[in-house]
C-alpha cells in the first residue's frame, strides 16, 4: 500500500500558504501499521474452516480484519492526499497545482507496479491498480476544505452502494467480467470496456463505492488531526458509525423470512450462509433477493458494510492517534521509540506490501507446509522489523523513496 504523506503542516500566517514546520503524524502511520498486518493476516490465513463436526466456520483473521483492513487502507489513503494538500491549512492554487501534478505522476507509478503484482502467484486480489484510479479521480477535490468533503463523503456514501447494486447485474449480463482475475493484469487493458467494468463496478474493490474512502479520508485529513479532542471525536464517532452499522443489519436480518430468503437467493444452508457473512466470500447470488441490502458482509458493497468498515477505519484512526500522543506525552520520545516498529512499517507500507506478495510467490512452496499462524506471525515479525530499521535509519521505504523522488521531480516541471 502507498501513502501519499503522515505530515502534518503548519503554517506562519493562516492562508498564506507558506509552509513551516513539518512532522509525520504517528497515529496515521500507526494506523497504516495496522493496516498492513491486518492485510497480511487475510492474505496468509483462511478465511474459514471446518469445526471437529465438518461444519464451516469464520476464522479471526476473517473476523477481524476482512473487507477492514483494505477499507483502513483506502480511508488513510485520502487522509495521506489532504495532508500532501495542506492538511487543516491553505497551500495555495500554486502549490496545489504542483501536488496535482505530483499526485497524478505517483498514481501512474502505482498503477504500473499494481500490474506487475499482479502477475504474481500469490492468489492476492493486488489493490494497487484500484488505489492508482482512486487517487486520479481524488485530484479534483483536493482544493476543498472540510465541510464541502463531509458533504461529498457523506452523499457518496450513502448513494454509491444502491447504484452498485442496480448497475452491477447489467455489468455481469452485459461484459463477461468473468474474463478477469481478482488482481487487474496487462493484457486486460486490451478489452478496456470489461476492465472499466471491473474496475468500476464487478471487481473485489468496486470503485463506484470506495471512492467514499477515499472523500472520508480526505475530509478527516483536513481537520486538526494533532488535538486530541479531534481525534478523540473521530474515533468515537467511527465506533459509533461502525457498531451501529452491524447492529441495524443485524436487526434487519433477524426479521421473519430475511436469512431464509437469502440462503434460497446464495442457494446455501443457513449455516453457510453465517459464515458467508463474516467472510464475504461465496455469497453466490445473494444479490437476487432484497435483503441482500440488509447485511454487512466485507466487501459485498452493501449500504451498512461501506458504512461499517468507514466507521471502522475512522475508529482504528482516531485511536490510534490517541495512543500515540498519550505515550508521547507520558514518556516522550522513549514513548514514540516503543511504537517505531508500527509506525515504521506504516511509514513503509508501499515497499513492505510489495515485498511481502513477492515473498508469498517465492517461498510458496517452503512456506507451504508450515502452519499457517507460524507463517502469518514470521511476515508479520518481519514488517515491523523493517519498519523499526526504517524508522532507526530515518529512511523511507526503497519504493515510497523512487514514488516520492520522479513524482516530486515531474510536479515541479509542470
Amino acid at each position: 500500500m502507498t501513502q501519499f504523506s503522515s505530515r502534518s503542516t503548519r503554517h506562519r500566517a493562516p492562508g498564506t500558504g507558506t509552509a513551516g514546520t513539518r512532522a509525520r503524524i504517528a497515529g496515521v502511520d500507526a494506523a497504516r501499521g495496522l493496516a498492513l498486518l491486518g492485510m497480511v493476516a487475510v492474505h496468509i490465513m483462511p478465511l474459514r474452516v471446518l469445526d471437529a463436526g465438518g461444519s464451516p466456520e469464520a476464522t479471526w483473521a476473517a473476523t477481524l480484519f476482512s473487507g477492514r483492513a483494505s477499507a483502513l487502507f483506502v480511508v488513510l489513503a485520502g487522509v495521506g492526499l489532504a495532508l500532501l494538500s495542506g492538511g487543516s491549512g491553505n497551500i495555495g492554487a500554486p502549490k496545489l497545482a504542483g501536488v496535482r501534478r505530483s499526485v497524478a505522476v505517483r498514481a501512474l507509478l502505482v498503477f504500473l507496479l499494481g500490474l506487475c503484482l499482479g502477475m504474481l502467484d500469490t492468489n492476492v486480489a493486488v489493490i494497487l491498480v484500484h488505489y492508482a484510479v482512486l487517487f486520479l479521480c481524488a485530484i479534483p477535490f483536493l482544493g476543498m476544505r472540510a465541510r464541502t468533503l463531509g458533504f461529498w463523503a457523506a452523499g457518496w456514501l450513502a448513494v454509491s452502494p444502491f447504484a452498485l447494486y442496480l448497475a452491477r447485474p447489467w455489468a455481469m449480463e452485459w461484459l463477461d467480467p468473468h474474463r478477469l482475475g481478482a488482481s487487474p493484469l496487462p493484457e486486460d487493458m486490451f478489452s478496456p470496456a470489461v476492465f472499466l467494468a471491473d474496475l468500476l463496478l464487478t471487481g473485489y474493490y468496486p470503485l463506484l463505492v470506495w471512492f467514499g474512502f477515499i472523500l472520508a479520508g480526505l475530509c478527516v485529513g483536513r481537520l486538526a488531526l494533532e488535538r486530541p479532542p479531534v481525534a478523540l471525536s473521530i474515533g468515537v464517532f467511527g465506533a459509533g458509525l461502525a457498531v451501529g452499522a452491524k447492529a441495524l443489519s443485524a436487526w434487519l436480518l433477524a426479521q421473519p423470512g430475511a436469512l431464509a430468503a437469502l440462503a434460497h437467493a446464495a442457494n446455501q444452508e443457513s449455516k453457510e450462509l453465517s459464515v458467508a457473512l463474516v467472510t464475504g466470500q461465496r455469497l453466490g447470488n445473494a444479490a437476487d433477493s432484497g435483503w441482500f441490502l440488509a447485511i454487512s458482509a466485507p466487501h459485498s458493497g452493501a449500504p451498512l458494510d461501506v458504512l461499517h468498515v468507514v466507521g471502522c477505519a475512522l475508529a482504528v484512526l482516531g485511536a490510534a492517534q490517541l495512543v500515540c500522543m498519550a505515550l508521547s506525552a507520558l514518556f516522550g520520545q522513549v514513548g514514540e521509540i516503543l511504537i517505531w516498529p508500527l509506525t515504521g512499517a506504516g511509514a513503509a507500507t508501499l515497499t513492505l506490501y510489495a515485498t511481502h506478495l513477492v515473498a508469498l510467490d517465492l517461498f510458496s512452496d517452503i512456506s507451504a507446509p508450515l502452519p499457517r499462524t507460524g507463517l502469518f506471525i514470521i511476515y508479520s515479525v518481519g514488517c515491523l522489523l523493517a519498519g523499526l530499521v526504517f524508522k532507526f535509519l530515518g529512511r523511507r521505504g526503497p519504493l515510497e523513496a523512487l514514488v516520492h523522488t520522479v513524482s516530486r521531480t515531474l510536479g515541479r516541471s509542470g
